[in-house]
């Protein structure tokens, strides 16, 4: 919504600014970051739909330190 950055999506890097939308799949890892000569702070809005009922506090997320970043 404000910024620009890119994301990781498994091994592909998608850049991202204001009215951007990208739909990542289940299953897939990503990961993401503000470019360093962006104006503003990177800021987006996630929109999670189908798979599985969320949990009360839905915390989907899983550090792999043991990856590399894409970038």
């Amino acid at each position: 919504m404000q910024g620009r950055g890119q994301m990781g999506l498994d091994g592909d890097i998608v850049d991202v600014g204001p009215g951007s939308v990208v739909r990542v799949g289940q299953g897939v890892w990503r990961t993401w970051r503000c470019l360093p000569d962006s104006p503003e702070q990177l800021r987006w809005l996630c929109i999670r739909a189908g798979g599985y009922p969320l949990p009360e506090f839905p915390d989907d997320s899983e550090r792999d330190e043991a990856r590399p970043s894409p970038w």
